[in-house]
Protein backbone atom coordinates (compact mmCIF):
# COMPACT_ATOMS: atom_id res chain seq x y z
CA UNK A 1 0.00 0.00 0.00
CA UNK A 2 1.58 3.58 -1.36
CA UNK A 3 -0.10 4.87 1.52
CA UNK A 4 1.89 3.63 4.19
CA UNK A 5 1.52 1.77 7.53
CA UNK A 6 0.16 4.73 9.17
CA UNK A 7 -2.25 5.63 7.04
CA UNK A 8 -3.50 2.47 5.62
CA UNK A 9 -7.33 2.20 4.91
CA UNK A 10 -6.91 -0.74 2.62
CA UNK A 11 -7.73 -4.67 2.74
CA UNK A 12 -5.34 -7.03 1.38
CA UNK A 13 -7.23 -7.56 -1.28
CA UNK A 14 -7.98 -4.26 -2.42
CA UNK A 15 -6.50 -2.62 -5.37
CA UNK A 16 -4.63 1.04 -5.61
CA UNK A 17 -7.65 2.10 -8.08
CA UNK A 18 -10.45 1.20 -6.28
CA UNK A 19 -8.74 2.69 -3.00
CA UNK A 20 -9.00 5.66 -4.28
CA UNK A 21 -12.48 5.20 -5.86
CA UNK A 22 -13.73 4.73 -2.57
CA UNK A 23 -11.97 6.95 -1.12
CA UNK A 24 -12.45 9.97 -2.92
CA UNK A 25 -16.09 9.80 -2.66
CA UNK A 26 -17.67 13.00 -0.60
CA UNK A 27 -19.81 13.01 2.42
CA UNK A 28 -20.62 15.91 2.28
CA UNK A 29 -21.32 18.75 -0.18
CA UNK A 30 -21.99 22.57 0.48
CA UNK A 31 -25.10 22.21 -0.89
CA UNK A 32 -25.92 19.50 1.52
CA UNK A 33 -27.31 21.06 4.56
CA UNK A 34 -24.82 19.62 6.86
CA UNK A 35 -22.59 22.00 8.76
CA UNK A 36 -18.52 20.78 8.11
CA UNK A 37 -16.76 19.96 11.31
CA UNK A 38 -14.53 22.78 13.28
CA UNK A 39 -11.07 22.90 12.15
CA UNK A 40 -8.86 20.26 14.00
CA UNK A 41 -6.18 20.67 16.44
CA UNK A 42 -2.68 21.81 14.76
CA UNK A 43 0.47 20.36 15.74
CA UNK A 44 3.49 21.56 16.30
CA UNK A 45 4.87 19.87 13.19
CA UNK A 46 2.41 21.17 11.07
CA UNK A 47 2.70 25.28 12.29
CA UNK A 48 6.82 25.02 12.04
CA UNK A 49 6.33 23.63 8.31
CA UNK A 50 3.85 26.53 8.01
CA UNK A 51 6.12 28.84 9.32
CA UNK A 52 9.10 27.46 7.88
CA UNK A 53 7.83 26.11 4.20
CA UNK A 54 9.56 27.64 1.14
CA UNK A 55 6.70 26.24 -1.41
CA UNK A 56 2.90 25.44 -0.88
CA UNK A 57 1.23 23.56 -3.79
CA UNK A 58 -2.84 23.74 -3.92
CA UNK A 59 -5.01 21.65 -5.74
CA UNK A 60 -7.68 23.65 -7.74
CA UNK A 61 -10.69 22.23 -8.76
CA UNK A 62 -12.79 22.22 -5.10
CA UNK A 63 -10.04 23.79 -3.22
CA UNK A 64 -8.62 27.16 -4.69
CA UNK A 65 -12.12 27.14 -6.90
CA UNK A 66 -15.27 26.43 -5.87
CA UNK A 67 -16.58 24.61 -8.62
CA UNK A 68 -14.56 21.26 -10.55
CA UNK A 69 -13.76 22.56 -14.31
CA UNK A 70 -14.84 19.38 -15.93
CA UNK A 71 -18.25 19.44 -14.13
CA UNK A 72 -18.24 22.70 -15.79
CA UNK A 73 -17.45 21.71 -19.26
CA UNK A 74 -20.23 18.97 -19.00
CA UNK A 75 -22.95 21.61 -17.65
CA UNK A 76 -22.07 24.03 -20.70
CA UNK A 77 -22.01 21.10 -22.95
CA UNK A 78 -25.67 19.52 -21.81
CA UNK A 79 -24.16 16.34 -20.76
CA UNK A 80 -23.82 16.56 -16.91
CA UNK A 81 -26.13 13.30 -16.47
CA UNK A 82 -23.77 11.05 -18.70
CA UNK A 83 -20.66 12.32 -17.23
CA UNK A 84 -22.11 11.96 -13.63
CA UNK A 85 -22.98 8.32 -14.45
CA UNK A 86 -19.39 7.48 -15.82
CA UNK A 87 -17.83 9.00 -12.68
CA UNK A 88 -20.29 7.01 -10.71
CA UNK A 89 -19.25 3.87 -12.99
CA UNK A 90 -15.30 4.77 -12.43
CA UNK A 91 -15.76 4.79 -8.36
CA UNK A 92 -15.94 0.94 -9.05
CA UNK A 93 -11.81 1.13 -9.41
CA UNK A 94 -11.89 -0.50 -12.25
CA UNK A 95 -10.98 2.24 -14.19
CA UNK A 96 -7.92 4.52 -14.56
CA UNK A 97 -7.86 8.37 -13.79
CA UNK A 98 -6.44 8.74 -17.34
CA UNK A 99 -8.89 6.21 -18.42
CA UNK A 100 -11.60 7.86 -16.96
CA UNK A 101 -10.72 11.90 -18.04
CA UNK A 102 -10.42 10.04 -21.57
CA UNK A 103 -13.87 9.08 -21.72
CA UNK A 104 -15.42 12.11 -20.08
CA UNK A 105 -13.69 14.76 -22.53
CA UNK A 106 -15.03 11.95 -25.30
CA UNK A 107 -18.55 12.77 -23.90
CA UNK A 108 -18.36 16.11 -23.70
CA UNK A 109 -16.17 17.02 -26.49
CA UNK A 110 -15.03 20.69 -25.11
CA UNK A 111 -14.40 22.96 -28.38
CA UNK A 112 -12.01 25.86 -28.02
CA UNK A 113 -15.92 28.25 -27.91
CA UNK A 114 -17.26 26.27 -25.75
CA UNK A 115 -14.11 26.51 -22.85
CA UNK A 116 -13.78 30.19 -23.91
CA UNK A 117 -17.61 30.41 -22.78
CA UNK A 118 -16.68 28.57 -19.81
CA UNK A 119 -14.13 30.98 -18.75
CA UNK A 120 -16.55 34.27 -19.63
CA UNK A 121 -19.57 32.89 -17.51
CA UNK A 122 -17.58 32.03 -14.33
CA UNK A 123 -18.36 34.36 -11.52
CA UNK A 124 -16.68 34.94 -7.78
CA UNK A 125 -15.49 30.85 -8.10
CA UNK A 126 -12.56 31.25 -6.14
CA UNK A 127 -12.78 29.94 -2.85
CA UNK A 128 -12.85 33.21 0.09
CA UNK A 129 -9.42 33.47 1.38
CA UNK A 130 -7.53 31.41 -0.86
CA UNK A 131 -6.23 35.21 -2.66
CA UNK A 132 -5.10 36.38 0.72
CA UNK A 133 -3.45 33.37 1.75
CA UNK A 134 -1.83 33.53 -1.49
CA UNK A 135 -0.75 37.16 -0.34
CA UNK A 136 0.32 36.67 2.81
CA UNK A 137 2.15 33.13 2.15
CA UNK A 138 4.36 35.49 -0.60
CA UNK A 139 4.98 38.18 1.81
CA UNK A 140 6.44 34.57 4.25
CA UNK A 141 8.94 34.11 1.02
CA UNK A 142 6.88 31.13 -0.01
CA UNK A 143 6.39 30.26 -3.65
CA UNK A 144 2.92 28.97 -4.43
CA UNK A 145 2.27 26.66 -7.28
CA UNK A 146 -0.94 25.29 -8.60
CA UNK A 147 -0.97 21.27 -9.09
CA UNK A 148 -4.10 20.09 -10.80
CA UNK A 149 -5.83 17.32 -13.15
CA UNK A 150 -8.01 19.97 -14.24
CA UNK A 151 -7.44 22.21 -17.16
CA UNK A 152 -5.23 25.10 -17.92
CA UNK A 153 -7.72 26.98 -20.29
CA UNK A 154 -9.63 27.25 -17.11
CA UNK A 155 -7.32 27.23 -14.24
CA UNK A 156 -4.97 30.48 -15.73
CA UNK A 157 -7.41 33.27 -15.67
CA UNK A 158 -8.53 32.69 -12.34
CA UNK A 159 -4.93 32.19 -11.10
CA UNK A 160 -4.07 35.50 -12.61
CA UNK A 161 -6.27 37.11 -10.71
CA UNK A 162 -4.20 35.68 -7.66
CA UNK A 163 -1.24 36.87 -9.34
CA UNK A 164 0.03 32.93 -9.72
CA UNK A 165 1.52 32.93 -13.21
CA UNK A 166 1.08 29.99 -16.18
CA UNK A 167 4.59 28.50 -15.18
CA UNK A 168 3.69 28.21 -11.13
CA UNK A 169 0.61 25.63 -12.42
CA UNK A 170 0.84 22.24 -13.61
CA UNK A 171 -2.41 21.17 -15.41
CA UNK A 172 -3.36 19.11 -18.27
CA UNK A 173 -3.73 20.94 -21.54
CA UNK A 174 -6.51 20.50 -23.98
CA UNK A 175 -5.81 19.64 -27.72
CA UNK A 176 -7.80 21.90 -30.44
CA UNK A 177 -7.43 21.48 -34.02
CA UNK A 178 -7.74 24.73 -36.46
CA UNK A 179 -11.23 24.52 -36.46
CA UNK A 180 -11.39 24.80 -32.91
CA UNK A 181 -12.65 21.18 -32.46
CA UNK A 182 -11.46 18.79 -29.25
CA UNK A 183 -8.76 16.39 -30.19
CA UNK A 184 -7.98 15.34 -27.08
CA UNK A 185 -5.05 16.56 -24.18
CA UNK A 186 -1.43 16.34 -23.66
CA UNK A 187 -0.69 13.07 -22.17
CA UNK A 188 2.57 14.37 -21.40
CA UNK A 189 1.43 16.05 -18.72
CA UNK A 190 1.94 14.08 -15.15
CA UNK A 191 -1.53 14.96 -13.69
CA UNK A 192 -3.29 13.22 -16.69
CA UNK A 193 -2.26 9.67 -15.21
CA UNK A 194 -2.74 8.44 -11.63
CA UNK A 195 0.20 9.48 -8.88
CA UNK A 196 0.40 12.64 -11.23
CA UNK A 197 0.47 14.86 -8.44
CA UNK A 198 3.29 13.16 -6.49
CA UNK A 199 5.46 13.31 -9.95
CA UNK A 200 4.50 16.79 -10.26
CA UNK A 201 5.90 17.66 -6.94
CA UNK A 202 8.76 15.99 -7.31
CA UNK A 203 9.67 18.11 -10.68
CA UNK A 204 9.08 21.40 -9.37
CA UNK A 205 10.80 20.42 -5.51
CA UNK A 206 14.28 19.56 -7.72
CA UNK A 207 13.63 21.80 -10.45
CA UNK A 208 13.20 24.89 -7.56
CA UNK A 209 15.03 22.71 -4.61
CA UNK A 210 12.70 23.65 -2.02
CA UNK A 211 13.18 21.88 1.19
CA UNK A 212 10.12 22.35 2.79
CA UNK A 213 7.27 21.07 0.77
CA UNK A 214 3.18 21.30 1.69
CA UNK A 215 0.31 20.36 -0.43
CA UNK A 216 -3.16 21.23 0.03
CA UNK A 217 -6.36 19.97 -1.61
CA UNK A 218 -9.41 18.38 -1.34
CA UNK A 219 -9.24 14.80 -2.02
CA UNK A 220 -7.03 11.39 -2.02
CA UNK A 221 -5.19 12.52 -5.28
CA UNK A 222 -3.66 15.29 -3.37
CA UNK A 223 -2.65 13.20 -0.29
CA UNK A 224 -1.21 10.80 -2.56
CA UNK A 225 1.43 13.77 -2.76
CA UNK A 226 2.97 13.14 0.59
CA UNK A 227 5.76 12.67 -0.32
CA UNK A 228 7.51 14.50 -1.82
CA UNK A 229 5.66 17.00 0.33
CA UNK A 230 6.25 16.99 3.67
CA UNK A 231 3.25 17.77 5.33
CA UNK A 232 -0.43 17.36 3.78
CA UNK A 233 -2.94 19.79 4.72
CA UNK A 234 -6.71 18.57 3.70
CA UNK A 235 -9.38 21.07 2.71
CA UNK A 236 -13.11 20.72 3.53
CA UNK A 237 -14.10 24.19 2.49
CA UNK A 238 -16.20 23.12 -0.64
CA UNK A 239 -16.22 19.06 -0.22
CA UNK A 240 -15.77 17.40 3.16
CA UNK A 241 -14.31 14.15 2.09
CA UNK A 242 -13.98 11.99 5.92
CA UNK A 243 -11.38 9.45 4.09
CA UNK A 244 -9.16 12.35 3.67
CA UNK A 245 -9.67 14.11 7.09
CA UNK A 246 -8.32 10.75 8.53
CA UNK A 247 -5.03 10.56 6.73
CA UNK A 248 -4.19 13.98 6.76
CA UNK A 249 -1.16 15.94 8.94
CA UNK A 250 -4.01 18.58 9.31
CA UNK A 251 -7.44 19.61 8.23
CA UNK A 252 -9.25 22.94 7.50
CA UNK A 253 -12.37 24.09 6.28
CA UNK A 254 -11.69 27.67 5.83
CA UNK A 255 -7.70 29.02 4.38
CA UNK A 256 -8.08 31.97 7.21
CA UNK A 257 -6.94 29.01 9.43
CA UNK A 258 -3.50 28.93 7.67
CA UNK A 259 -3.77 32.77 8.02
CA UNK A 260 -3.49 32.71 11.66
CA UNK A 261 -1.01 30.73 12.36
CA UNK A 262 1.50 32.81 9.93
CA UNK A 263 0.45 36.05 11.55
CA UNK A 264 1.10 34.92 14.93
CA UNK A 265 3.50 36.35 16.75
Amino acid sequence: CRQGARNCLCSPEETEESLVARLASPTISPTNNVALPATRAISAKVKMAIRNCDCVCFDVDSTMLKVEGIDELARKAKKGDQVRELTRKAMGGNMSFRESLTKRLNIIQPTRKLVEDVVKESKDIITPGFKDLVAELRANECQVFLVSGGFTHLIEPEAAKCGIPPDHIIANQLLFDDNGDYIGFDKTCPTSESMGKARALSMIKERHNFTKMIMIGDGMTDAEARPPADIFIGFGGNVKRDAVCEVSDWYITSFSSILEVLKEN
